[in-house]
């Protein structure tokens, strides 16, 4: 992920990706997951991920919005 907000300012975005578990998705090693797994993703399908930082990207949250959205 690249060009974040500054260090004390929240950045967010959010990613909707299709068939995203058809693929291998390599998350950056700055992305924390809750419980420390990254989601598994829908073969086919749409799933909503969001992710934030408040230290310029050094941590990224990363959570799902929504697997296997239809």
């Amino acid at each position: 992920f690249s060009n974040p907000h500054a260090s004390g300012s929240c950045g967010l975005f959010t990613l909707i990706l299709t068939n995203g578990g058809s693929q291998t998705v390599n998350w950056p090693a700055s992305v924390d997951w809750p419980s420390g797994a990254s989601p598994t993703l829908t073969s086919s399908g749409v799933d909503v991920l969001s992710f934030f930082t408040v230290d310029g990207g050094t941590i990224w949250y990363g959570f799902e919005c929504g697997l296997d959205m239809s």
